[in-house]
């Protein structure tokens, strides 16, 4: 198994989650854009029939509605921002722990381009799960050092449910619903901390699987969020 494919079988049950979460919510004819381009705009695009716009740091011209944007520039306000139409749905998955700028930025920024009703979905990891919270009991840090490859740096940053839910107030979003759940397959190895290809282990895997499953959500690994711009 591919390193690439390792990453998706840890990724699939989240995929399904998230499809589902984005079939439920999405407003009937809505036009749709996926922040980062990932397995899931192309699962997005199959399972929902429909053309799916892009934002990221890919270059404009690999996709045909794809708008490169590195949303750290956010923090300059000189900085030319992209020519987003209006959206009915912005899915903004495992995104914002990857930026170095206030995550205040590109709520904002978002809402400025949803229609009034339109929904946000933020999906990220939980900085109070379970896993973090024992490496810091052991004395080890939970976060892996900031990687020098600046188009994979990994996280700057992550955040709590009370967190998301005041960033989600200040950018003027109302929470319609916030889960936090473990939706891997820790089978499969995602990546390694220098951002190499990790070690699979199955059986120690399919128990992590069972467990933290079962634990309680303040203690899960993942969070996702729906808000929803209200009508001005």
């Amino acid at each position: 198994m591919t390193p690439q494919d390792g990453y998706r079988a840890f990724h699939a049950p989240r995929y399904r989650y998230l499809l589902n979460v984005v079939e439920r919510h999405v407003p009937p004819g809505a036009r749709i854009l996926d922040v980062g381009l990932s397995p899931l705009t192309d699962i997005l695009r199959r399972q929902l029939d429909r053309p799916i716009d892009t934002l990221g740091l890919e270059p404009q011209g690999r996709e045909p509605q794809h708008f490169q944007f590195d949303l750290n520039a956010l923090a300059d306000p000189h900085a030319a921002r992209p020519a987003l139409p209006r959206y009915g749905l912005i899915v903004f998955a495992e995104v914002m722990e990857h930026l170095h700028t206030s995550p205040a930025l590109p709520l904002a920024f978002f809402r400025e381009h949803l229609v009034d009703g339109g929904i946000l979905v933020v999906q990220t990891p939980n900085a109070a799960s379970l896993g973090k919270r024992l490496k810091l009991l052991a004395g080890l840090n939970p976060y892996e050092m900031i990687r020098e490859d600046r188009g994979n740096p990994g996280h700057f940053r992550e955040y709590t449910a009370r967190e998301l839910r005041g960033l989600a107030a200040r950018a003027g979003f109302t929470v319609v619903h916030l889960d936090r759940r473990f939706y891997f397959d820790a089978r499969h190895a995602d990546h390694a901390q220098d951002g190499g290809a990790g070690t699979p282990r199955p059986r120690l895997g399919a128990l992590k699987n069972v467990v933290y499953s079962v634990l309680p959500p303040f203690l899960r690994e993942g969070m996702t969020a729906v808000l929803r711009r209200e009508p001005t």
